[in-house]
């Protein structure tokens, strides 16, 4: 039931009215010993005043029920989710709670007392956890803001995303009870002042576990906080100091003091401690320091058994036992002993309490005043030490995220890199395109890694990149494709398609073939591709050194055979193990190559070839592998794709080591055919963004020196993998070192204590190990600095740019059909069969001419290139 009215109550007011109205009709009655009429004119004359002294006394009611309700509407709740290491000191929780009671001191702050309390709300979510929320009027939402960048670790998130279905269900198809919490002794008897550790909040949570609401339970614990300014806190100082010298005046004597000897001159010890108790309580109430707050504890549960209602609001009510020292919190109403309790379910009760509860009214008891330190542990999200897993948490905790802009479909200078949550709910958000160079992405396997770089790479391509998404299983090619469906944009794709069940025709990609490219380039990211394929480290000397030169020995031929019998890849075992082949090839080698086949080569066992030949003839065995690297007349090549600016799809395969080998062909020769950009005019570098997938997977020795200098070419990367400890330091490193962005979603112990060194430090190992999927730890590049650690929600390309046209992909597979670019596995089977015998013919051809004149596509030389 509603308290008594107060002074600033509205009822007052309009009693004030009435009572003038009163005293004018009194004081004419008092006056009349005049005729009737007289009497009548007297009447009227009055009215006017009656009716104006009514309008003046009544107006500051009408302004202040006008603006309750206006405050009333325009209340709104946010969530508070803190991190999963959230550990606030006590001096925070007093600043926190004196910025809460600083917006209070309005001018006109009386005409909306009732709605403008802070209400911290205790809510269960759909799976059983423990909510945060606080609710304030519109106006304090700034307020709110600043006060809580007191505390580290929380995010802010608009109620409606932590509780979706926040609407109350009707009470006939459930059992509801309600209760009110009300301090049991005077105001100036003190609750207790609790520590933060243990945590308060447990016993709340622990009494909201398992309570659903998508089960149809729904738990509340609403305390409404209503600050105190400078004059009213001392009104109500005043009157707890008068309170409290009438309960020392009006003190009966206790049991034990009836054994003091009276006259004795002195007090006994339970005076004494009486006193001291009472004097302790009294001075944190009353020194004019403390924050006072008018208190207001609502609870309601609902459920659809009464008894489950019952019992849930058992525990709650038993929560608040943690608050109990001179003075405790009880439930409000009356025990009808034996029979029922007279309290807030009361049928007249009902309807005003849910009002309360539902618009954030406070009609609070005029005894209920407490300090900020005794309701302290309302006053922060749960911390750490509330031990009980059914709660609400955000995970590492981490700074707020950067001023990042939002991102739009239409925004080309902006990267989708994720989501942020704030107030206003989910946005996402966009890094700069001029600081993007290098992005790493580690995290577990179906954690996001993937779908976010789906998102960067397909609006990058769309927005005229060019770009090349390396996939070892094809899954996100399927993704992209209804993205790439607009003529202008299919026009520029091409497909590399290896992966199980992929089309016999492929590109024809020649890796000998020398259109611009330098040849030591591609010999050096074929030998890459190889160390990488086979794990070739520094014991392998060897085999590097072989591989080395038969790779050389291909380009030499290459430059002077006619393009039509260049030869491919699988000439490699033909050199290495057919002598008379081999013998051919060898006068149209520079110097030192020559010495190294004609000298050192046949000391070899000839176990010494196996490593190399092995590899290329599991190459072979694949028809598509063949069609993509058989044919001598390439029609693709990397640096083709970079300086045109195609979209370049690429599936390996995953598995063994011949689709490492495929993998690890496009990145290094992509990463050298970046830096022979060198002598492109700055101006005329078009920018290439490369997406590798399960990096670890072809990473080599010269991976590290190319990140560190392919970026200035044009080129921009993103790199994924699972575990950065399978990388090696040196790659690890050089990703580490020259990152732009770096986003983190759950790792096992080792890599996540990595990562937050990387970070800098601030973020909690541990944390990292518990993220959830799609919640990353993000490190950006903003305004040309690296910002502080940030929690990212990953960002799928439907959410970034809309769904794509998936019936239109087979228009898009028409359009790569007839680019002209693909060749069948038949045909490169055939070209493959007499290759051999063409390349050897037409160099003892040259070889009889003496290498001078005019053949295929120019003149013979040795050790150099067209």
């Amino acid at each position: 039931m509603n308290s008594a009215p107060r002074k600033e109550d509205p009822r007052l007011l309009i009693a004030v009215a009435a009572a003038i109205v009163g005293l004018a009709l009194w004081h004419l009655a008092s006056h009349v010993h005049v005729h009737p009429h007289a009497v009548l004119d007297h009447l009227r004359s009055l009215i006017p005043i009656a009716l104006g002294a009514l309008a003046i006394a009544t107006a500051p009611a009408t302004h202040r029920i006008r603006q309750t309700r206006r405050t009333l509407a325009s209340r709104r709740a946010v969530a508070i989710v803190p991190a999963d290491g959230f550990e606030p000191r006590p001096e925070t929780v007093a600043a926190f709670a004196s910025s809460l009671a600083a917006g209070s001191r309005r001018i006109s702050a009386w005409a909306d007392r009732p709605a403008s309390a802070v209400r911290v709300r205790l809510t269960n979510t759909a799976d059983g956890r423990m909510a945060y929320l606080v609710e304030v009027p519109d106006r304090d939402l700034s307020r709110l803001r600043s006060a809580l960048r007191a505390y580290r670790g929380v995010e802010v998130r608009d109620a409606s995303d932590v509780l979706p279905d926040a609407g109350r269900a009707e009470e006939d198809a459930r059992g509801v009870v309600r209760a009110e919490m009300v301090l049991a002794r005077p105001a100036f008897e003190p609750l207790a002042r609790p520590p933060l550790d243990p945590d308060p909040l447990a016993p709340f949570a622990a009494a909201l576990a398992g309570a659903r609401r998508d089960q149809g339970a729904e738990a509340e614990v609403c305390v409404d906080l209503l600050p105190a300014p400078g004059m009213r806190a001392a009104r109500l100082r005043r009157r707890m100091r008068r309170k409290a010298r009438r309960a020392r005046l009006d003190r009966e004597p206790s049991f034990p003091d009836l054994f003091d000897r009276p006259g004795s001159g002195r007090t006994g010890p339970l005076e004494l401690y009486d006193r001291r108790a009472l004097g302790k309580g009294l001075e944190a109430k009353l020194r004019e320091g403390a924050t006072l707050f008018e208190l207001q504890i609502l609870l309601r549960v609902g459920a659809p058994d009464r008894n489950r209602a019952k019992a849930v609001m058992r525990d709650l009510q038993a929560a608040f036992a943690t608050t109990e020292d001179r003075n405790h919190l009880r439930v409000r109403g009356l025990p009808v002993p034996g029979l029922s309790f007279l309290g807030s379910d009361l049928p007249g009760r009902r309807g005003r309490f849910d009002r309360r509860l539902d618009t954030g009214l406070f009609r609070a008891s005029r005894r209920n005043v407490v300090t900020a330190a005794e309701v302290a542990g309302f006053l922060k999200p749960p911390t750490v030490s509330c031990q009980v897993e059914a709660v609400l948490r955000s995970g590492a905790v981490l700074s707020s995220p950067p001023p990042l802009q939002r991102f739009a479909p239409g925004r080309e200078d902006l990267i989708p890199v994720g989501k942020v949550l704030g107030e206003g709910g989910e946005r996402i958000v966009g890094v700069r395109t001029e600081e993007s160079f290098f992005t790493y992405v580690a995290g577990r396997s179906r954690y996001g890694k993937t779908e976010s770089a789906i998102a960067m790479f397909t609006h990058l391509v769309r927005s005229g990149h060019g770009g090349l998404f390396l996939d070892p299983h094809g899954d996100a090619l399927e993704r992209i494709r209804p993205y790439l469906t607009d003529p202008e944009v299919a026009g520029r794709v091409v497909e590399i398609d290896l992966g199980p069940g992929g089309p016999d025709s492929q590109p024809a990609w020649n890796l000998f073939g020398l259109g611009g490219a330098d040849p030591e380039a591609r010999v050096e990211a074929i030998v890459a591709a190889f160390s990488a394929a086979v794990g070739w480290g520094e014991q392998s000397t060897r085999a590097i050194n072989l591989t080395t030169h038969a790779a050389s020995a291909l380009a030499a031929v290459a430059e002077v055979v006619p393009a039509e019998i260049a030869p491919t890849i699988f000439q490699l075992p033909t050199l290495l193990t057919d002598e008379s082949w081999r013998a051919a090839v060898i006068p149209f080698l520079p110097a030192h190559a020559r010495a190294f086949w004609t000298g050192r080569f046949p000391l070899l066992s000839p176990d010494a070839v196996t490593p190399v030949t092995n590899l290329v003839d599991r190459l072979r065995t694949s028809r598509s592998v063949t069609a993509l690297l058989g044919m001598s007349e390439g029609n693709f090549s990397v640096r083709e794709a970079m300086d045109e600016g195609l979209i370049v799809l690429a599936c390996p395969g995953s598995g063994g080591p011949r689709e490492r080998l495929i993998a690890g062909l496009l990145a290094f020769d992509l990463l050298h055919a970046a830096r022979s950009r060198a002598a492109l005019d700055p101006g005329r570098r078009k920018k290439f963004v490369a997406v590798f997938d399960e990096v670890q997977s072809y990473d080599g020795e010269s991976l590290a020196a190319l990140l560190e200098q392919s970026a200035k070419f044009g080129l921009r990367a993103i790199f994924l993998n699972q575990d950065p400890e399978r990388l090696r330091p040196a790659t690890l490193h050089a990703l580490t070192t020259n990152r732009s962005h770096l986003l983190a979603s759950a790792l096992n112990s080792r890599a996540s204590a990595l990562i937050a060194r990387e970070l800098g430090g601030g973020v909690d190992a541990a944390a990292l190990t518990r993220l959830r999927r799609f919640n990353f730890v993000a490190q950006v590049t903003s305004g040309g600095e690296l910002s502080a650690p940030f929690a990212l929600r990953g960002v799928r390309v439907e959410d970034a740019l809309g769904e794509g046209s998936p019936g239109k992909v087979d228009d898009l597979a028409a359009a790569i059909r007839s680019s002209g670019r693909m060749r069948t596995a038949a045909d490169a089977l055939a070209h493959q069969e007499t290759l051999d015998a063409r390349i050897r013919e037409a160099l003892e051809g040259l070889l009889g001419g003496r290498g001078s004149k005019e053949v295929g596509r120019g003149p013979i030389r040795f050790g150099g290139s067209r």
